[in-house]
């Protein structure tokens, strides 16, 4: 079925020899690139951890006078429950707490979502 990809759900199975799984980043959504030193190996699969690396080095860079950030992400209705949490409990990244943080869900992933995410 179309939200059963094997292809995506047999990757990577067997990782043992891997030293990365994948990448991910933070791209701006205007000029469609991505955000310098928001690039990140994912060492054992897509993990918040290394998500929340990117996104805390994408909002640190140009970013004076800017107080709103409409962030997408294909999981954000679990992302954002405990993003703040875990820049709390981290001595390697940061958010100011002046930020405001709007989350969506892009158009591809949104209808496999519930009422309930948002």
């Amino acid at each position: 079925t179309c939200n059963n990809h094997q292809a995506v759900n047999q990757a990577n199975t067997s990782r043992g020899k891997l030293e990365s799984t994948g990448i991910g980043g933070t791209a701006c959504a205007w000029h469609g690139c991505f955000i310098p030193h928001s690039v990140v190996d994912f060492q054992k699969g897509e993990r918040q951890v290394n998500m929340d690396y990117s996104f805390a080095n994408a909002i640190q860079y140009n970013m004076s006078k800017i107080t709103r950030i409409i962030h997408f992400y294909d999981i954000n209705c679990a992302y954002m429950k405990k993003l703040r949490s875990h820049v709390k409990n981290s001595k390697f990244i940061d958010i100011p707490q002046d930020i405001q943080i709007v989350p969506g869900i892009g158009i591809w992933h949104v209808h496999g979502h519930r009422a309930e995410c948002f």
